[in-house]
Order: C-alpha cells, then structure tokens, then sequence
C-alpha cells in the first residue's frame, strides 16, 4: 500500500499540479535519452547541484533515463535489488528533492524514462518490507505468495531455506555467532515513509544480520517472565493461530491470516512501548533472552520453530526452494502474474506517471517472470488508466500509446514479436550490430589462426564451449532450479506409461542436456498456447535435434518424451490434471534457460575466449567476427520498418566495455599481422613478471595474458605515461572479476589466492615496466588515435540510423570503461559542461561554414578531452529534435558509394515526407591512414584527400546542409561528390533544406 498519510498525499498531488501547470509538453517518444545511475554517493540532489537538467537539455537530450528508484538495498550500487516497491529510495532522493528534478526537467521539455524491476525483489535486509512479513509469519504471511517459493518442498516441511550463513546451523548455534535479542530501531522506517522508527521489535541475529522471529514462537521465551505487561502479551500471543493451520489461499484463511497481522502489529507496538518504558520488564525480557542465548539446545529449538531454515550459505545450490535472479540468493523472484503482487509492485511507479514525473518505462529482466508477453500486455493496458490529462500519444500501434522497453537479449536469427506491446528493446541487439560493422572481416582467417597460438584450447569451438559452460552452471550454481525443474517432470513420467520407468537421475540429466543445447534464452509457451509458434518450434526443434545426435547417453525415448511435452504434443489425450502439470512444466523450463544461457554464456564463456574482446558484448556472439556492409544495412531496412523508436545503445552499465574500448580494440581487426608481432613482443618481455604456481604452472597462462593485452589496448588512458595506483587497482578489480567469472583456477564461491596474487602481480609490473612501456605506448598510441575516428563514425551512425539513441552517462567524451563497477565511476559533469559552453560559443545558431571549420580544426588539435566527440553528440542530438519526423518516421535506404575505398564508407538515406537526410560515416580507418597496415602515419589523423573520386549516388537530387559542418553541397544527376563532402572530416550528416519539424 502507498504509506504516506492521506493528507500529504492529497497535498504533494496538488502542490504537483500546480508547480507543473507552465511546464512545456513533451513527445510520448523519445527523440533521445541519456542514462543516469543514481546511487548514494550520485543521489537526485547531486543531479541538481550539477545542474543536470539544463545541461541534458543544453546536449540536445530528449528524455532522463534513470536507474531504478524504488526503495533499494541500502548502499545499493544500482538500484536492482529492490526492497520496497511502496517507496522512493531515500538514498536517492526524498519526495520534494523528485518533485524539483522531475519539474527542472519537464520545465526543459524533457521526459523521465524509469527503469523498473518486475522480476524479483531484495531480501536478506530487514528494509525489505514483504521479505521480513514471510520471515515473521511463514505461510500466514500475506505475502508469502508474492514470492516464488516452493512452500511443498517435502525437505523443508513447508519452511523457507535461507542459505545465509557462513558455516552449519549447528556449529553457528554452538559458536554463539546467532542470538535472540531485542531491537531498537525500526529498520522499515524512512522519511519516504510513515513506518514508526522508534519501534523495537525482538528478533533473530546473525551477527549484525537481523531476522524475524514468529510471534508464536515468542511464548516459550517469554512465558516465565514476571511482569504483568509481559504477562499479558503471552497470554494475547497464544491466541494467535499457528501458521501452519492458515497458510494456504482459501477465504476463510486469507480472513484468519489478516486477523493474525493486525493483532501481532497491535502487539509488536505494546513490546515495544514495554521495552522502552518499563525498566523493571525489560531488565525481565533481557535476562530471559539471555537464558536463551546461553542454553544451545534451547536456541537451536527456538532457531528450528522459525517460518524459515536458516542454512549454511553452501547448501544454497542444492536445496534453496525459492527462485532466484540467476544465482544470486539475495535477490528473490516474485510473481508478478499474480493481480495482488502486480498491483502491489507498480502502484507507486503509476501514481509517478499519473503525476506526470514518469513518462515511459523500461523494463528490467523481463523473461524472469512466468509469462513474459502476458505481463507487458497487460502492464501497457494498466498504465492507460494513470496517465496524466494532457498525454497524447505519438506512437501510432493504438495498442502501444505509452512508450515501454524491455530488457531483452535477442540470439541471432531471433526476433521480437509484436505481441509483446512495447516499442522494442534496450538495444543491445543493434549494439552488437552497430560495432561488428567496425570488424574488418577480410581478416578473420589470420585473426583465427594468431589465436590458435594463444588459444587454451585451439580445436575447441565456440559453439562446444558455450555447451560445456551451461552444464557447468547446471551442475553448480543452479543445481537448485535444475532439480526443482526435474522433479516436476519426473512426476508427470511417472504417471505415464511410456515415461513411467525413467529415473529421476536419468530425467534430470536428460533436463541438463536439453537445456545445455538450447540456442536462446528462452521460448514464449503460455497456457493459452494451443500451437507453439513457428519461431519457438525452431529453436526447440535445434535442441532436440542436438539432444539425440550428441547426447548419446540420453535414451532417445525419454528425449522424445520431452520432445513432445515441449511441443503440446499429446495434450488431448491425458487428464486435465496432467494437462496443467505439463504446462506448469514448460512455464518453468522457459524460466531456467534464460538465466542458464546467461551465465554461461554472458558470465562464463565470455571470460575464456578472446578471438577479439570487443565481440564479448551483452547479445553478441564472440565467434562471429564482423558483419559485412550489406547485413548491416539490411538490419537498419527492417529496423526502421519493424522497430522504429526501439532503443540504439552502444555503452550501458551491463556493458563489458565501453564503447570507446572497443572502439580501440576493433581496430585491431584491421592489423592482425601488426598485431601478431606486437602482441609476441608483449609476451617476450612480460614473461620476467609470470610466477609459477603450484599445480598451475606459469600465471597468467596464455589464453589469459591475450585478454589482458588486448584490455591495456582498449582501456589505457589518454596521456597516461605509466602505470598508476587508480589504473592498476582499476585492471586489477576488472581482471580479479574475469578469471573468478571464467571458473577455471579460481571462483567466487572458492577463491585461489596464489593464482589471484600472481595475477595482481603481473598487471602491477608491467603496467609500470619501463621496457615494455616504451614498446606498448608506441603501438597503443596510434591505437588510440584510429579508435577515437573508430568512436565517432560508431556515435554518427547511432544517433542517426532508425531506433532512439541513448547516451551513458560520460560517454558524451572519451570513457574507456571496462564492466562494472567499473563503468559506474563518477562522471565529471563540470567539464562536460565546461566545453559543451565553449562549443556552443563558436558556433551558435546559423552560424558560417567557416565558423564551424576553425571549430572543428580546433577541436582536432587536441581530441584528447573528447570535446570533438561532445560536439558532434550535442549537433546531432539537437538536429533530432529539429528534425523529429524525419528521425523517428523516416525510412532507411542504403546509398551507393563508388569509388575503390567504397568498402570503407557507411552511406545511407532516410527520408520522412519532404525530408531527406544523407549520412556518410567512413570505417577501417588504419588503412585508409597507412595503406601497407603497419600504422605508420606521420600526418595523425588527416584524411584530406582519400576520397578523391569517390561519389555516393542515388536518390539524393537536391541541396543539403551538414549539419557538422554548416557546409551546404547540392547533389545533382543523382551524385554527390566526397572529396568535398569529407573534406573537413570522415563522416558528414546532410539535411535537405527543407523545413524542419518541431519538437
């Protein structure tokens, strides 16, 4: 429920409305968005004094896209790990610090696109207001089926595991590292809430970890206690009904257990009240909590009579009866197809569109939940019934008037279907696509067999790899939901005559393998399916097939029985109750083989294979080097005719690197031969800094030392001479996340410090060698200079080709960020801001050609502050906001480009009405610099001249501005010619001169 008290709601509702009557109107597109991560240490008021929303609206920005802001974690990092859906994070902001930002920004004609977290909820903190409920109440809990538990497990008796300790139960009760004790502090209290933080409460504590305790179990505490107030609350604690008699959904228990809530409530506030103003009973209450304490066998009973088994954090794997976000034990699955839990998570977040402070949605981990498409359906239906007055829609799918995201990771040959209800993805589709243009492709074979040579495995294929990665995690982190999975499918054999033989083991392998072998995330199957489409039949078909070719230990009956299961086969001709348990089955299987292709893939195998580190990106494919021009042009066709305003993001706070990163370490594709001798030469002097460790040999091996060479490429900052304590601490904490994540030598859960320190030791002495300095800076420098040409045709191209592009934040400039939390470091908006002020006082608005040149040859005199790159991301932002029609209706052609360096030129069109925009971005930069490959260019980066008879053509009659430059060129006989278009620069974004559309 919303906690503010009905008066202050009414009064912050009009103090809204009316502070927010004069505001400008906004698109319900976006043109353009710029991601924010808000956190404690960068909090709502931070954004304010740095006067975000002027200079987003200074960038050219359309709409705010904020991490979440519901109450998380406290010192959350990133705003996932919810706790209180009722709630603004009071880490990020209080109510009026939202109101101001949201106002500054609508006041600026900006939108507010809100990440939100459907999936799951965080637990094990006690601000987590529906995790303590289930730990206080168990199965009375109103909440406990909020939560995905499997309250059934017959080895937990209807109790929820909690796998937080560090050691057994029992060794913890004998250690006393858990106590029973009294609580001060509220700890679900907030000035964002109405939550009493003066009342105490008696609980469980693991060290500083505090639990619930069930009230019942309070009596056998308390019961010997003489005081009369005491006294009292036993005899009213007795009467309480026993959980276990009201935990299950009918009626007439849904009315016991909100009876059961409202007296403990009642009681927990008279505990308190005793507590604190009864000296001579809480001297009582303390002595026989510590009697407790003291008597071990007692403490281990009063521990057992909990709603939940407190386990040793190891046992988490094999036992856990709730699902989880991936492997992670403290994020909670809730389900959201339940009307009260969907109700429950998005009220505060639709009362935020209702006052118009949220103007769109993304949506976090959407293939977690039960029913994926079922949900967005029905939150873009849902969210109509809270929009404020004024929202018009621009989108014209009547069924899509509010603008929804989903974060969903598409595999090659997969596609979104329009049933879904949204506007598209967050993009990392057209991420991948948008940086494999950049791969010169005509190399992949020397690129191939160079990594042979450093390969740990060089026979072994991506696509085998990736396999034996899956069955890693099926066999260890999430062993848990394998096992829950099978013992599903193991009753339905049973209760089939041609399955009913099969073993569980048998059924659990043949599990493992299916899901091993399955080429996406996951298939789409609801209950209301009645014939599995033609895009998940193929991808369940792959796997069956790869099941009976490969898995040879798997009996081709029993594959063929989940074969059909799969595919609704049969469903006619068994019981109702069967037909439920099939599907059940299958709704089930969909939600373990996302996570499981995440982590193996994502979080697995992207950390032992490194062909080219810049395809090891979140939905790309680390075996696929590059993309021709044709692909990628077709791509943008169905882009801009299929998903139109769906998300273009090149750099997020999931990427593995940023886009300036792998801007640079594409690069590489071009030189492999450069790179084959340079990269030896790394090694030969590096070999001084290996230590050997025991039963490993040399550290890093070198598969590992590869990665590594390529991330000093990619990551080294601009200027930089050597090695620093801030970038040698910043390679360390990147790489210590690497080979934990590779789980080869070491591992989160079991850590190698021999390895690790070796490790550590090797970054901190080359990064600081002057002899390989000396070899590195002369090689990485050029790297550097063609990676920032590489940096700017990638951001032209973004911000013009079809889809709403985003902006990370401080990727405006150079940001050469590895993953996270690497990619989350504060960014200095007062320099941004500084040279966004001094661009925009050379060139202000119709300014000459001449003006823009001597502005752009100053800014290329030092590109080392990245003011180019905010030049050219302020120019076309803005221009999208000019142009809107143009940029969010218009179509997508590819141009002809003639000429014998064709190959290295991105052309293409769009065009909305009586628009036109030509965009011409070049590529493969290296060769263009230095024909023999080698880098050897004197002239830095001039590129005046190369493209002296080359033209573009097509339909492009007509006079154009470029909007970089301020040059006007005119097209005539279909042509244009580029020797004068990219005189300045290599790239060009030409409007016609037809009048521009408003905002």
């Amino acid at each position: 429920m919303v906690t503010l008290a009905k008066d202050a709601l009414i009064h912050r509702i009009n103090y809204f409305r009316r502070t927010m009557q004069n505001v400008k109107p906004i698109s319900s597109i976006p043109l353009s968005t710029y991601r924010i991560q808000f956190h404690k240490d960068f909090n709502i008021k931070a954004a304010l004094d740095n006067d975000l929303p002027n200079y987003l609206k200074d960038l050219g920005v359309s709409y705010a896209y904020s991490s979440p802001l519901l109450r998380a974690r406290p010192g959350s990092t990133h705003g996932y790990d919810v706790v209180d859906h009722d709630q603004l994070n009071p880490e990020i902001a209080n109510d009026s610090q939202f109101h101001d930002f949201s106002g500054k920004l609508r006041g600026n004609g900006l939108g507010l696109l809100l990440d939100i977290v459907p999936n799951h909820v965080g637990i094990a903190h006690p601000t987590s207001k529906w995790w303590f409920n289930v730990l206080e109440n168990g199965r009375a809990s109103p909440f406990a089926n909020h939560f995905d538990i499997n309250w059934d497990a017959p080895e937990h008796k209807g109790r929820l595991m909690v796998a937080s300790l560090g050691s057994p139960i029992g060794q913890v009760v004998a250690n006393g590292e858990v106590k029973v004790v009294f609580n001060e502090e509220n700890p679900l209290a907030s000035e964002n809430n109405d939550e009493d933080p003066k009342l105490g409460s008696i609980q469980l504590h693991y060290y500083s970890n505090p639990f619930a305790v069930d009230p019942t179990t309070l009596v056998s505490v308390l019961q010997k206690v003489q005081n009369d107030s005491i006294k009292s609350i036993v005899e009213a604690l007795k009467k309480l009904p026993h959980r276990d008699t009201i935990g299950d959904l009918s009626q007439e228990h849904e009315t016991a257990r909100t009876k059961r809530a409202e007296e403990w409530k009642g009681l927990k506030k008279k505990i308190s009240e005793v507590m604190k103003g009864d000296e001579e009973a809480r001297a009582a209450v303390e002595a026989a909590l510590k009697e407790l304490n003291d008597d071990k066998e007692r403490l281990y009973a009063f521990v057992q009579e909990q709603p939940y088994r407190l386990a040793f954090w190891k046992s988490a794997n094999d036992e856990l009866n709730y699902r989880r976000f991936f492997d992670i034990n403290e994020l909670m699955a809730i389900k959201t197809e339940r009307p009260q839990v969907f109700d429950d998570s998005h009220r505060l977040v639709f009362q935020w569109v209702k006052e118009g402070r949220v103007n769109a949605l993304r949506l976090d981990h959407p293939d977690g939940l039960f029913d994926p498409v079922t949900y967005t359906r029905k939150l873009q239906k849902e969210v109509q019934k809270h929009l404020p007055a004024d929202f018009k829609s621009r989108d014209k799918n009547p069924e899509t008037p509010f603008y929804i995201l989903i974060e969903k990771i598409l595999e090659p040959g997969e596609d979104l279907s329009h049933d879904w209800n949204v506007q598209g993805t967050v993009g990392y589709d057209y991420m991948n696509v948008l940086n494999d243009v950049f791969v010169d492709t005509q190399n992949e074979k020397a690129h191939r067999e160079l990594y042979k040579k450093w390969s740990r495995d060089p026979e072994q294929s991506f696509e085998n790899l990736l396999y034996n990665c899956k069955k890693l995690i099926l066999a260890s982190s999430m062993e848990t939901e394998l096992n829950t999975l099978s013992n599903v499918l193991y009753k339905i054999a049973r209760s089939h005559r041609s399955a009913q033989d099969y073993s569980s083991k048998s059924i659990k392998l043949a599990l493992s393998e299916f899901i091993a072998h399955f080429p996406v995330y996951r298939t789409y199957i609801t209950t209301e399916t009645t014939k599995v489409d033609e895009t998940d039949a193929k991808f369940i078909q792959h796997a069956v097939d790869l099941v009976k070719s490969k898995s040879v230990q798997i009996d081709s009956g029993l594959a063929q029985f989940i074969s059909d299961i799969l595919f609704l086969k049969g469903e006619e001709s068994v019981s109702e109750e069967e037909k439920k348990a099939r599907r059940y089955f299958i709704m089930k299987f969909q939600q373990v083989t996302g996570p499981v292709m995440a982590k193996g893939l994502e979080d697995t195998s992207f950390y032992r294979f490194f062909l080219l580190t810049s395809l090891n990106e979140v939905g790309g494919n680390p075996d696929a080097f590059g993309i021709s021009l044709e692909e990628f042009h077709k791509n943008n066709e169905v882009r801009a005719i299929s998903w139109p305003t769906a998300m273009s993001g090149t750099s997020t706070h999931d990427t593995k690197r940023s886009e300036d990163v792998r801007s640079r370490i594409n690069v590489l594709s071009e030189i492999p031969h450069l790179w084959s001798s340079t990269v030896q030469r790394f090694a030969e002097i590096g070999a001084k800094h290996k230590s050997h460790v025991e039963g490993l040999g040399q550290v890093p091996e070198r598969n590992e030392e590869y990665m590594i060479y390529q991330t000093l490429v990619g990551v080294w900052p601009i200027g930089l001479q050597k090695g620093d304590d801030e970038l040698v601490d910043r390679l360390t904490n990147y790489l210590m996340k690497s080979i934990r994540e590779a789980k080869l030598r070491t591992f989160w859960t079991l850590t190698n410090q021999p390895y690790e320190d070796a490790f550590k030791s090797f970054v901190d002495k080359v990064t600081r060698d002057e002899e390989f300095l000396s070899v590195f800076h002369k090689f990485q420098k050029k790297i550097s200079e063609v990676g920032k040409l590489n940096s700017l045709s990638q951001q032209v191209v973004k911000l013009t080709a079809p889809g709403v592009p985003d902006v990370y934040q401080g990727t405006e400039v150079w940001s050469l960020s590895l993953v996270d939390p690497d990619n989350r470091r504060p960014v200095d908006y007062k320099a941004s801001q500084k040279i966004l002020r001094e661009i925009q006082s050379k060139v202000k608005p119709g300014a000459s050609a001449q003006e823009y040149e001597g502005l752009i040859k100053s800014l290329n005199t030092d590109t080392d502050n990245g003011g180019i790159k905010l030049f050219v991301t302020q120019a076309l932002l803005n221009a999208r906001n000019e142009y809107s029609d143009l940029f969010l209706d218009g179509d997508y052609k590819a141009a002809t480009v003639s000429g014998d360096r064709s190959n290295h030129l991105i052309a293409y069109t769009r065009q909305h009405n009586n628009q036109r925009l030509l965009v011409v971005a070049a590529r493969f930069f290296s060769k263009l610099l230095d024909s023999q490959n080698n880098l050897q260019f004197e002239n830095g980066s001039d590129l005046s001249g190369k493209w002296e008879g080359h033209s573009v053509k097509g339909y492009i009659e007509g006079d154009y501005i470029d909007i970089l430059s301020g040059a006007s060129h005119s097209a005539s006989g279909g042509s244009l010619d580029l020797s004068k278009v990219l005189k300045l620069q290599p790239f060009a974004v030409l409007v016609s001169s037809a009048n521009p559309t408003s905002r």
